[in-house]
């Protein structure tokens, strides 16, 4: 064998080899959606991404501490795995981009289906589903009444920006002119139809039914269209594509769930509990 042909045959193993390393760094994305259930059992400890909601997931105010259905069908969870949870809180312009980007392993507020959402993530089997309503003055200066009164160009409708009740918004009331703004907490939202910015709030109906129980609120707030939501869909949890067994895994604990009626029974008890945003004497 020719030296020429030696040193061609060290360069195309070299080539080779550097192929293999390439395509082994090309991977890290797939490699880390595949493997998000071997890393928690490994790790002991689930990332999770959470963004307030009232009754679903929020921090009491008195501790700090997170709370809502979510939460507590979380703690279930991780009690149940017999690991810890590691929360980041995100806002919900940002809470597809927070799984895309491996911020968390798990999306775990009450996150409804859209279908931009399911073309990005993954959807949990669903532990319900959830309907939007308004919040109003209750003197109802434009007389809105039914769906359609929205829909018109003299009427201002606000949303928290990235959620669902956003997309409902624009998709519904096409006419109407939608101020979406980044809040904290979705039930501030609110606040703009109490200062006379916006005509109507929207909100997921049990979230506006559970602010509504609070008497100072009710002294001036009402439903808009009490008995009649629209834009009902699915609510649960979401994980990134292409994670097959974490997802597997998730669905399995929400057919569990829904099982006993969980989410159910824990919704009623949050609707009945004393609201913590309730103001003290």
């Amino acid at each position: 064998m020719s030296r020429t042909t030696g040193v061609e045959m060290t360069l195309r193993t070299w080539f080779r080899m550097l192929g293999i390393t390439v395509l082994t760094f090309s991977l890290p994305e797939v490699a880390l959606a595949a493997s998000s259930l071997d890393k928690v059992k490994q790790s002991g400890v689930v990332k999770v991404c959470l963004a307030q909601q009232q009754p679903d997931n929020y921090k009491d105010p008195r501790s700090g501490q997170w709370t809502g259905v979510m939460v507590d069908l979380l703690n279930e969870l991780s009690k149940w795995m017999k690991v810890k949870t590691d929360i980041a809180e995100v806002g919900w312009d940002v809470a597809v981009l927070s799984l895309k980007q491996g911020t968390c392993d798990l999306f775990a507020s009450s996150i409804v289906y859209t279908a931009p959402r399911a073309m990005e993530i993954a959807f949990v089997t669903p532990f319900g589903a959830k309907g939007d309503n308004i919040v109003i003055d209750k003197k109802n200066p434009k007389n809105i009444k039914v769906h359609a009164d929205l829909n018109n160009p003299n009427i201002t409708i606000i949303a928290e920006l990235g959620t669902r009740e956003h997309d409902n918004a624009q998709r519904f009331f096409p006419k109407a002119r939608i101020l979406a703004v980044k809040v904290p907490s979705t039930v501030q939202v609110i606040d703009w139809v109490k200062r006379g910015d916006a005509d109507a709030a929207v909100l997921p109906t049990i979230t506006a039914r559970w602010w509504l129980n609070v008497p100072e609120n009710a002294a001036w707030a009402a439903m808009g269209f009490p008995g009649n939501d629209f834009g009902n869909a699915p609510n649960g949890w979401a994980v990134r594509q292409g994670d097959p067994d974490w997802l597997d895994f998730l669905n399995s604990f929400s057919g569990w769930v829904t099982a006993n009626g969980m989410a159910k029974q824990l919704y009623d008890e949050y609707l009945e509990r004393t609201n913590p945003f309730t103001k003290k004497d």
